[in-house]
């Protein structure tokens, strides 16, 4: 039986499964998951869609277009026509042409030759069918950049209730040693007092730590699109440092952002809409052909028994000479918004810069605190070890090494976050560059 219990942790552990039922997941797993799997994924697959459909509409206006009509008339009480008295007759006749029944059915073909806002708008299918892939690349770079920020705060909890975990362990272990001291009298109930409130304090901060950690997994959880019944862990990086470090290169290349190439896609299919408007101006050609049958009958019974059919071809040209300033105001419009476009693209590029340039500025100063914090960490280590080691030698009081090892949890706690800060500045500063995809394949 154990050794069968044995196996199965073996299996669970080979597939990343804890004894506890819990997933290990690393950050690329997460990011794979998150892009295979996010709902958002759907919505973008159909814009794409939506614009493939949209050629085929813009293209199908220049196809012929073929429509049938059949048609019965039951005229109740037919026309009366006047033939005035004179060459036929002394007295006025009337007349009545017609049959009661009348059926017709014709089938038509019409067929554009000429129309410049119909190629305009074929023209135009190109850049849109490119604009929805452009927004699906940028909800995938939001996909990556959330879940990596959402695993770094995951981490940062990771990181804070390990040190947390090792600072109860010492506490207990130090309160046992303060509990047999008391006994014999060494040390005075307040020395053993003060620690065990340091310990209860660690337990309650660790208690904090444990739910905010979980709170900040149901946020991956989120931004991967996995289901919040899902347990798993994230799994820590072995060397932090080693991925903090960053390319000196600070070229910024503003062509490869997907939100100036959004705004720029933008802007050109705000060019064609302009002119389609001005195309609006412009003489229409088109031809048709018609071919019918009428029959024609007093007898209900007989109303279908005697066909009459016809042919017509024909070719139309339509020259647009007066709206009431409705065309005009419709391509006014489309100019002004044309010109908001090519302004919204300066903006665009100007903030897109001063991003980055905050970015890397932010990334240098975490970069400078992260050594800061390393180098205090050192010697808030060296202190403490000091400290304990007089404390036991009984040549420093309790509140030396309390003091101590005060400073040297403050440090640890500086020094993770600030290299937690570190990854998520460069994150930021990826993001800038619009450099996301290749900055997550390292992990």
């Amino acid at each position: 039986m154990k050794k069968n219990q044995f196996f199965l942790y073996l299996v669970l552990f080979i597939f990343g499964y804890d004894v506890h039922g819990q997933k290990n997941i690393s950050l690329k797993e997460c990011v794979d998951f998150a892009l295979k799997n996010h709902l958002s994924n759907s919505v973008y697959e159909n814009e794409i869609a939506i614009a493939k459909q949209k050629s085929t509409e813009a293209l199908a206006g220049y196809l012929p277009q073929v429509s049938a009509n059949v048609a019965f008339d039951d005229n109740l009480k037919r026309q009366v026509s006047i033939i005035p008295a004179g060459a036929f007759s002394p007295t006025e006749i009337r007349l009545q042409f017609g049959t009661q029944y009348n059926t017709t059915a014709t089938a038509q073909l019409d067929q554009v030759i000429y129309d410049k806002s119909m190629l305009v708008g074929i023209k135009a299918a190109e850049p849109n069918n490119q604009l929805s892939l452009l927004k699906k690349e940028q909800n995938q770079d939001n996909i990556i950049y959330n879940t990596v920020a959402s695993y770094f705060q995951v981490l940062v909890y990771v990181e804070q209730e390990k040190i947390t975990l090792e600072n109860e362990k010492k506490y207990r272990e130090l309160l046992e040693i303060l509990k047999l001291r008391l006994e014999k009298g060494v040390i005075k109930k307040t020395d053993f007092d003060r620690t065990k409130v340091s310990l209860n304090n660690i337990i309650s901060q660790k208690s904090i730590l444990q739910m905010n950690k979980q709170v900040a997994l149901n946020k991956l959880k989120y931004a991967m699109g996995m289901s919040l019944d899902e347990e798993i862990n994230v799994l820590e990086f072995p060397n932090y440092e080693a991925l903090a470090l960053v390319d000196k290169d600070e070229s910024f290349q503003i062509g490869n952002l997907l939100d100036y190439r959004i705004q720029s896609n933008n802007a050109l299919l705000q060019e064609f809409d302009v002119k389609r408007k001005q195309a609006a101006f412009l003489p229409t050609v088109s031809m048709y052909a018609r071919y019918g049958a009428t029959s024609l009958n007093n007898e209900f019974s007989k109303s279908v028994a005697n066909w009459f059919d016809f042919s017509t071809i024909g070719l139309k040209v339509n020259v647009p000479i007066f709206s009431g300033y409705r065309k005009l105001s419709q391509l006014k419009q489309a100019e002004i918004s044309l010109m908001n476009a090519k302004t919204n693209i300066q903006l665009s590029a100007d903030n897109l810069k001063l991003s980055f340039k905050n970015s890397n500025a932010q990334l240098q100063k975490s970069q400078s605190d992260l050594g800061i914090n390393r180098e205090n960490l050192y010697f808030a280590k060296q202190v403490y070890e000091s400290s304990n080691l007089e404390y036991q030698k009984g040549v420093s009081t309790l509140s030396d090494l309390l003091n101590a090892d005060y400073s040297y949890k403050e440090a640890q706690s500086n020094y993770i976050t600030s290299l937690i800060s570190v990854l998520s500045s460069r994150l930021e500063f990826e993001k800038s560059k619009g450099n996301l995809k290749s900055y997550i394949s390292q992990f």
